[in-house]
C-alpha cells in the first residue's frame, strides 16, 4: 500500500507540474505586458495546482484503475452477450 501511495504521489507530481506550467503560461499570456500582480497570481495558481495534484495523486490513480477495471469488465460482458 505504501508503494501505491508513492507511485500515486509521483504521478500526481508529474501531472501537477505539467498542469501548473500550463496554467501559468495561459494566465501570463492573457495578462497585459508588465503587470507584476498578474504574474504573481499565475505563479500562485500554478503552485497550488502542483500541490493539489501531488497530494491527491494516489486518489486519482486509484480512480483511474477502478475505471479501467470496470470498463474492461463491461466490455467483456458485452462481447459475451453478442456471441
Amino acid at each position: 500500500m505504501e508503494l501505491f501511495l508513492w507511485i500515486g504521489s509521483a504521478l500526481g507530481a508529474v501531472f501537477g507540474l505539467l498542469h501548473g506550467v500550463y496554467l501559468y503560461r495561459e494566465i501570463t499570456a492573457a495578462a497585459t505586458k508588465g503587470a507584476t500582480a498578474i504574474n504573481v497570481r499565475a505563479l500562485y495558481h500554478g503552485g497550488w495546482t502542483f500541490v493539489l495534484w501531488t497530494v491527491f495523486g494516489s486518489y486519482v490513480l486509484a480512480l483511474w484503475l477502478v475505471g479501467l477495471i470496470g470498463s474492461s469488465i463491461v466490455r467483456l460482458m458485452q462481447r459475451q452477450r453478442s456471441v
